[in-house]
């Protein structure tokens, strides 16, 4: 924890029984820090991580709860990045690279479970104690938030007005009888949107996910597959990796686009109990077995241990073409251990 969040928890706790004075917890946060932003640049991401502490803070009336440490390390996360631009200090640049995440989460608090990059939008997905999962997306625009999907999640109409994301906690009503409800906060970090959604009995999960959340962080956005050769003027747009059930199973999408709106999802679905897979082909590529799959618009790699690996490119005369997807296939690069995190770029 830095000097400016316990002075934030601190003021936090002096006020857990009233109404929060926005005022002065700025003023004493930021003021006794000043000396010290003037001589780190870290500084800069304190303030705006105050800004999301405090737009949940004063929809609650009342401090952040503090979650027990988080038991057991993440088996997968995303690297940090030491050299990128973090959200804090540059908020424009938050779904712009798919190589980057311009945020993260404190890995003591939540587990990460999932992460994405690109198109306009940053994503994760944690699990906190408890076990329930949370989706957190972050934006400069309400719209590439509400745009932002996850499986499992119950979302409700979507909020498309800055007006609307005012730090208050929505429940939706359950997907079917005898289920949860749903919870959502849409909240404004700075000039960032931001959206944070799980289903449970209450929103505790909500709360405590958004207070894991740390905007002075910048991870890489890892993937064990790597595509080392793309169509003409095409350019990797998107990087989205599951890790949910890990080291069981894995799922990562990269996605390729041109201009035209031509866009390719190249998937990697790695599962243990995943056998040999289908073994005869339709295509060659680079010498390995193929498999076009009926419909003509997604292409298999064929003869991947436990993994299966494709590209889908669109339906015939539609977006990218067959041998568009053959040349992203054939410089497809895999991790030598799927398993093994650190070995994947």
């Amino acid at each position: 924890m830095t000097d400016l969040d316990q002075r934030i928890a601190d003021t936090l706790r002096e006020r857990a029984e009233g109404a929060v004075d926005t005022d002065l917890l700025t003023a004493r946060a930021v003021g006794a820090g000043r000396a010290r932003r003037r001589r780190r640049r870290v500084g800069a991401s304190a303030a705006l991580g105050l800004v999301a502490l405090l737009g949940l803070g004063v929809a609650t009336g009342g401090g952040l709860p503090v979650p027990a440490r988080w038991p057991h390390a993440a088996p997968a996360a995303p690297p940090p990045a030491p050299d990128a631009p973090v959200a804090a200090v540059s908020p424009e640049l938050v779904g712009s690279d798919a190589g980057v995440l311009h945020f993260g989460v404190d890995t003591t608090r939540a587990r990460y479970l999932g992460w994405e990059s690109g198109r306009g939008v940053e994503s994760v997905v944690v699990e906190v104690t408890g076990g329930r999962r949370v989706a957190i997306d972050v934006a400069p625009g309400p719209t590439e938030v509400e745009q932002a999907r996850h499986e499992g999640m119950i979302y409700g109409p979507d909020r498309t007005a800055s007006a609307d994301f005012d730090g208050r906690v929505e429940r939706l009503p359950p997907a079917g009888p005898g289920g949860e409800p749903g919870w959502v906060l849409r909240w404004r970090i700075g000039p960032l949107h931001a959206r944070a959604i799980t289903v449970g009995p209450d929103d505790t999960a909500v709360r405590t996910a958004v207070g894991a959340l740390r905007m002075d962080h910048a991870h890489r956005c890892p993937a064990p597959l790597r595509l080392t050769a793309l169509p003409a003027d095409a350019f990797l747009t998107r990087c989205a990796v599951n890790v949910v059930n890990f080291p069981d199973s894995l799922d990562v999408t990269l996605t390729v686009a041109a201009p035209g709106e031509k866009l390719m999802d190249v998937r990697l679905e790695r599962h243990s109990e995943f056998g040999g897979g289908r073994a005869t082909g339709n295509r060659t590529i680079g010498g390995r077995p193929a498999y076009l799959h009926p419909g003509g618009e997604e292409l298999e790699l064929l003869g991947i241990p436990e993994a299966h690996l494709t590209a889908r490119f669109g339906r015939p005369g539609q977006g990218f073409t067959e041998s568009d997807a053959i040349t992203v296939l054939a410089g497809a690069r895999i991790a030598g251990e799927l398993t093994r995190p650190e070995s994947w770029d």
